[in-house]
């Protein structure tokens, strides 16, 4: 993304903050220095809106189950529109892979898979363990809830990991008629999985969130697009994927529910959620000045830059939290009508608490991390990987991560499935472990790997 000239920016002046954060905020400007303050801003939301989402998504029952909060208030799917913005994340991610495509070496991609694959590690292995409890103590169904929830958001690391690798191709077809084109491959997907086989749609998991990074990979020109072409491209794109809703079979709602009728529009993401966000990202474009003027006051800036350097941490771990908070609450017998004053206190407090842990464990989780790959490092002799064999690690590594994020942890030993692919858990995190471990020395070891800032 577009770095600030050193003599307009905000980081090239003395911190305005006084007092006994002072010394505090000097820092965190000296570490983000150079980096665009817009683009981590927006990534940073992306995933606090997710972590929003997620705490407003559960209701427990008075039979004690628990349920998606829409199936009891389906008429708040409207807030899913809001809340759903990932499409900005992988935006703004594809801004990073234009440097790494045009790099000649494979380092870039050995760093990123290592950034992105080595803080799942733990969770996974955490989540294997809470399984194989829950279900000797609470049965059966307990332990795959408990093998499952945890890990579902490592998706995300999996479709990036195959954009990481895909990032030439990426920025090749990027254009106004590639777009096109992309948003009638997605289009013919999705016919494809109405008409012929359902499983046919999840190939839209790549080509939809494929579609933001490749238009990323264009940001610096799209900022120069002019404001009154933007504003239109809010309204086309957005009444589009109204029209697409009425006259489709897609669900109103941008997240997977049963509570209103269609079909998912993120599992697997659909044209919808492809208008929707080329929608968002209109938005983006068009407030980008005024959020440059706001992020420029070091005293909004500092929180978020904080909050960004954790929020990869937080946003792995937080559904593990929740999922021991919301049986904590089954525990209790708490369950009070959805969106009552006393449902919005319980999930004020769980969110706190949850927010809370999770922010104190980052640093440690982060450091765990790093050290993880390090000693997974340390049984390979050093490695000359060249970028072939580099993006191969990275699709070894999605796959792994889109396994366990499909079909869970529980029963970590047992033979199962995934969309055709043969899966056992202990040995998918043992791949993952040892991919890993690959990277970390073939890119000259963990502490040049983990230890500066992370990348875009």
């Amino acid at each position: 993304g577009a770095v600030y000239d050193a003599k307009h920016s905000a980081l090239s002046r003395a911190p305005d903050l006084r007092g006994p954060m002072g010394s505090i905020a000097s820092k965190v400007l000296a570490a983000s220095a150079g980096r665009d303050r817009v683009m981590d801003a927006v990534k940073a939301l992306a995933l606090l809106l997710v972590i929003a989402g997620h705490s407003l998504a559960w209701t427990v029952t008075s039979s004690g189950s628990v349920i998606n909060t829409l199936d009891a208030v389906p008429y708040m799917f409207p807030l899913t529109w809001v809340l759903q913005i990932l499409p900005l994340f992988f935006l703004l991610a594809g801004a990073g892979l234009t440097r790494l495509a045009a790099a000649r070496d494979s380092r870039g991609y050995l760093v990123r898979l290592t950034r992105l694959s080595a803080p799942a590690l733990p969770l996974i292995a955490v989540a294997m363990v809470l399984a194989l409890i829950a279900g000797v103590f609470a049965g059966q169904d307990a332990g795959r809830a408990a093998g499952l929830l945890p890990v579902q958001l490592v998706w995300f690391l999996g479709v990036y990991l195959v954009l990481v690798a895909a990032a030439p191709l990426l920025v090749r077809f990027s254009g106004p008629l590639a777009i096109a084109i992309w948003l009638v491959l997605i289009l013919g997907v999705d016919l494809l999985r109405i008409n012929v086989n359902e499983l046919i749609g999840w190939v839209n998991l790549i080509l939809v969130w494929g579609l933001f990074a490749a238009i990323g990979t264009r940001l610096e020109r799209l900022r120069t697009v002019r404001r009154p072409i933007l504003a239109i491209g809010v309204i086309v794109f957005a009444a589009a994927a109204i029209i697409a809703i009425v006259v489709g079979p897609y669900s109103p709602a941008l997240i997977s529910t049963d509570a209103v009728k269609g079909i998912s529009n993120l599992a697997p993401p659909t044209i919808v959620l492809a208008l929707v966000g080329l929608a968002q990202i209109c938005l983006l474009l068009l407030l980008w000045p005024l959020l440059q003027r706001a992020l420029d006051r070091d005293r909004l800036w500092v929180p978020i830059a904080i909050f960004a350097s954790r929020a990869m941490e937080i946003y792995l771990w937080h559904m593990l939290v929740f999922t021991l908070a919301i049986a904590g609450m089954i525990g209790l017998g708490i369950a009070p009508a959805a969106l009552s004053p006393l449902w919005w206190l319980q999930h004020i407090a769980v969110a706190a608490v949850v927010l809370g842990v999770v922010w104190f464990a980052a640093p440690g989780l982060g450091r765990l991390a790093r050290s993880l790959a390090g000693q997974l490092a340390r049984p390979f002799p050093r490695l000359s990987l060249g970028t072939a064999w580099a993006r191969g690690l990275l699709v070894i590594a999605a796959i792994a991560l889109l396994c366990v994020s499909e079909s869970g942890v529980a029963e970590p030993v047992t033979l199962r499935s995934v969309l055709l692919l043969p899966y056992v858990p202990l040995a998918a995190l043992l791949v993952l472990g040892i991919v890993v471990g690959i990277a970390t020395k073939a890119s000259a070891g963990v502490d040049r790997v983990l230890g500066s800032g992370r990348s875009g």
